[in-house]
Order: C-alpha cells, then sequence, then structure tokens
C-alpha cells in the first residue's frame, strides 16, 4: 500500500519500482488523500506503463459518496487505463489471476538471425501464417495466440537492441539471472555425439583372423612332428637292421603333418611302428581342434562382422584428433565454462544451420557438441533398420541440468504467464510431439532421406569378390609345388649321374 498525501507524492512509485524489483507484479494499493484529477491519472497512467505495472488498485478517499468508497482499478492492457469503481468495498479484486488476456496487446520479438528452414503454422483468429525456425519459438507462437498477444518483429539491424519483449530462441548462459526469464526449471544435457565403430570390411575380416600369427604358432608344431617322425624312422630302421636314407627335402615338405594339422584324413603306412601311429593320432587330434576353432572363427566373423573400437571418453577424443563441430551460439558457451577439458580439442566453428544440415544428415566425418534431448530423436532414425552412423557415450557428457531458458527484459510482464504456460505445455508432453514433428520437417527441407545417409545394409551376401586372395594363395601353392618338382628333377638326376659313376663290383 502507497499512501499519496499530496500530488508529487505519485513519484513514490518510481521507488517502489527501484527498491522492490518484484513487488511491482503483485497487488499495489494507492491511498489517495488528495484529489484525484485527469492530470494526476495521466501521470499514473505513465508511470504505470513505465513500470509495468499490471496489479494496481486507486483508493479515492476525498470523495467519498453517500457513505461508499470510490476508487479506480487499473486495466493494462492492450493500453493501460483506470476503470471507475463506485463502491471499493464491494470490489471483488479482478486481478489476472486466472487466464489472462492481453487483448492484442503488441509484443517485439527478435527473430533468428540464422534460421535454418522457415515453418509455417496457423496464427490468430484469422489463421494467418506465422514462420518459425524451431519447436521452441513455437512455444511463443502458441502463447501469444492462448493470450491473445500480437507479435510483432524486431525491424532494427542494430546488434544490441534496445527494447524487446520476446528472444524466440532460448539458450543457456550462467550470466543470466533465471528469475527474470520463463522456464528456469527447464533443463537439458550438452554431450559429444561420435561417430559409431565401422563395421569392417570382409579384407578386413581376414586380417582380423592374423595369418601371420597362426604360422607363427603352427610352425613349432610343424618342425617338432618332423623331427620327431624322422628320428623314430631312424631308430626303428636300426633296431630292425634296415637301411635308410634320409633326405632334406621329406622333412620340408611332409604331405601327412600338413594334412593332420589341416585337419585333413591321413593314411597310415604298412609296417609303421606302434609309436609312429600314436603320433599321427596325437597330430589328427590336435589338426581337429585347431581346424574346428578356426573354421568357427571365420564363419563368425562372416555372418557378423566386427566393428571398429567406438570412442568412449575425452581422452580418446583428443587422441583420435576428430574435429568436434558446434555452432558459433554453443561455443562461446563452452569456451566460458569448459575451456580446461576442449583446451587441446580440434573445435571448429560454425553456423548454427550448417551444423543442423551435417548432423542431420547423419555425416560421420565429424564428432558435434548437442544437446541430448535433440540427438534422442534423431537417435529413432538410425535404429529400425539401418546400421547406426552416430553415437553417444555416457562418459563424453559435458554438463548436465543445464537450464535453458527463454530470455526476457528486466521486469517483463510477460514472465510469469509465460512460464505458467511453459511447464503446462511440458507437463503435457506437447513440446516432444512438437520437437519430433519439426525434425521430420527440417529433414523434409534438406531433402535427406534414410536412402540418402550412406549407411550399408547389414547382412550382405558374400561373392567371388571377396574371395579375390583366394587366387592368390592358389598362385603360391602351385607355385612351390613346381619349385619342389624342379628341386626334385634336379636331385633325381643327380643321383643317377652318381649311380652311373659308381665302379662295378
Amino acid at each position: 500500500m502507497v499512501c499519496i498525501c499530496q500530488d508529487t507524492d505519485v513519484k513514490l512509485l518510481n521507488n517502489l519500482a527501484m527498491f522492490f524489483d518484484h513487488i511491482r507484479q503483485k497487488r499495489i494499493i494507492l491511498w489517495m488523500q488528495v484529489k484525484v484529477t485527469q492530470g494526476l491519472l495521466q501521470e499514473l497512467v505513465r508511470l504505470v506503463e513505465e513500470h509495468k505495472f499490471i496489479k494496481l488498485v486507486i483508493v479515492d478517499t476525498e470523495n467519498p459518496g453517500n457513505g461508499t468508497v470510490t476508487g479506480l482499478h487499473l486495466k493494462p492492457f492492450p493500453r493501460p487505463y483506470f476503470e471507475r469503481i463506485e463502491n471499493i468495498l464491494k470490489f471483488k479484486g479482478d486481478f489476472l489471476e486466472g487466464n489472462i488476456n492481453f487483448q492484442g496487446k503488441t509484443a517485439i520479438y527478435l527473430p533468428h538471425k540464422e534460421p535454418i528452414i522457415k515453418y509455417n503454422i496457423s496464427f490468430g483468429s484469422k489463421k494467418n501464417k506465422f514462420l518459425i525456425t524451431s519447436d521452441e519459438e513455437r512455444q511463443i507462437v502458441e502463447f501469444a495466440q492462448r493470450t491473445n498477444l500480437c507479435l510483432k518483429s524486431y525491424q532494427d539491424n542494430r546488434s544490441n537492441p534496445d527494447h524487446f519483449d520476446f528472444q524466440l530462441t532460448p539458450q543457456i548462459d550462467p550470466k543470466l539471472d533465471l528469475r527474470e526469464n520463463a522456464n528456469s526449471f527447464t533443463s537439458v544435457t550438452l554431450i559429444v555425439v561420435v561417430p559409431c565403430g565401422k563395421e569392417k570390411s570382409v579384407q578386413e575380416v581376414f586380417k582380423q583372423l592374423d595369418f601371420k600369427h597362426l604360422l607363427l604358432y603352427l610352425l613349432p608344431v610343424y618342425v617338432t612332428f618332423m623331427v620327431v617322425e624322422s628320428v623314430m624312422h631312424v631308430v626303428n630302421s636300426r633296431i630292425s637292421g634296415q637301411s635308410h636314407q634320409l633326405s632334406f627335402i621329406n622333412p620340408l615338405v611332409n604331405l601327412r603333418a600338413i594334412g593332420a594339422i589341416l585337419g585333413l584324413s591321413i593314411t597310415v603306412r604298412r609296417g609303421s611302428s606302434f609309436s609312429l601311429r600314436q603320433l599321427y593320432l596325437v597330430l589328427s587330434i590336435f589338426g581337429f581342434v585347431f581346424s574346428s576353432f578356426f573354421a568357427c572363427k571365420l564363419s563368425a566373423l562372416l555372418t557378423k562382422h566386427s566393428r571398429y573400437a567406438q570412442i568412449q571418453n575425452f581422452e580418446e577424443l583428443r587422441a583420435s584428433g576428430l574435429k568436434i563441430i558446434v555452432d558459433k551460439n554453443l561455443q562461446s558457451y563452452i569456451k566460458y565454462n569448459f575451456g580446461a577439458k576442449f583446451s587441446r580439442q580440434n573445435l571448429v566453428t560454425l553456423k548454427q544451420s550448417e551444423v543442423s544440415k551435417l548432423i542431420v544428415s547423419f555425416n560421420d566425418s565429424f564428432a558435434y557438441i548437442t544437446f541430448k534431448q535433440h540427438f534422442d530423436f534423431l537417435d529413432q532414425y538410425q535404429k529400425p533398420s539401418f546400421p547406426k552412423v552416430l553415437c553417444s557415450s555416457k562418459n563424453l557428457t559435458i554438463a548436465s541440468n543445464l537450464p535453458k531458458v527463454y530470455y526476457l527484459p528486466k521486469d517483463s510482464m510477460y514472465k510469469w504467464p509465460l512460464r505458467k504456460f511453459v511447464h503446462q505445455i511440458s507437463e503435457s508432453g506437447i513440446d516432444i510431439y512438437w520437437r519430433k514433428d519439426f525434425i521430420n520437417m527440417n529433414r523434409k527441407h534438406l531433402n535427406i532421406s534414410l536412402k540418402s545417409m550412406g549407411t550399408r545394409v547389414e547382412a550382405v551376401p558374400l561373392s567371388l569378390q571377396h574371395f579375390n586372395w583366394v587366387w592368390s594363395l592358389l598362385l603360391f601353392g602351385y607355385g612351390i609345388a613346381i619349385l619342389v618338382f624342379v628341386i626334385e628333377m634336379v636331385l633325381g638326376r643327380n643321383q643317377n649321374r652318381k649311380i652311373k659313376n659308381q665302379p662295378l663290383a
């Protein structure tokens, strides 16, 4: 309650607005002990409009009529004026506590400077088309439509506008006073989205088998078998009194040992000793286990190709050298709050429209800084039929529970009505539907379909092209066989020549 004892006391409203910041939105009673003239009312209207008072009643004690106390009730919309009350004692206090009606009041909004797309929605009683650039702007438009508010775009091109009522795009900014904004309880999570581990090709699957280590593992087994077999032959020959000559070519190319290691059936010559047969049995069991293990591993890798490891944390992201795309609005916030975490990261700042086009088209050449709530909707396009292209990780979360708010000028009369409306929209889940609908419109506008994402179908049948390496293996085997054949011919000719040159007994 403010007591006005003389005309100059109306300036107390300036003090009220200055020292009691948030009381201006509460109920205010002016106790008038002076005559309420037209000039005094005009001065009050000017002060009300300047300080954005919306709940004010004047009690006129100077002009009582018939034992009643008259008064004046402030009607703030569309322009403030006072309505006379014949009996203040019967005044029920219509202070705009329910659904507010701005009665066509004009509100200035700041349009988006870098729109990705322009999406038409119906607005007003005449169903005029209103252009929005994001699902979050739609909340402001729907609020204006529900409260009978007329929106007008800010036409000045100055970077720091002097007066506006709404900034359509909500933002996260630690410098903002949350008490002066609409939805201080709406929180978002800032994450880094990275390319998923790519599927390996058939050639890379064969490389994954690591034939080099397999050969190094089998070579000792083969050499051991050759040595043991040769020693057994020599020992058995001496025990039986038979002559036995051991050429160097036989141990090098032991087909029985190679067949047993590969899991093939081998023949045992008649007259082989019991110990030699046991040696063949042990080698056959080893070959059976080894060939089964190799066949199972090869079948599993060809049925479902393995993938490269995905980046899981910031250390791996830094080591990968992958470029991180961020729009310039978020870049200043990240630099201000998380500069140490991204000090050695390769950050690339682009316009918001360019960043959105890259991430919506699922370009996996970069990592992206975005909001988890937005990526969850995009992630739904990857799950049904296609391998995922972009992935997130809990260890790649930059910050959680960040307030993302609609910025309003100080002492805005739209703060509490808009906050109530935004909370109702959030509780009903309508904002989720709008966000999903807007992503569909975004993809349609950018002419991006699932077929143009550049992803591969998960199940790819094997073809002869995947086994071109077999021809190389076959040529290698034929080359070794020809080389062994030439060596045998040379050795046989030398042996025949020695026999001919020996004198007859």
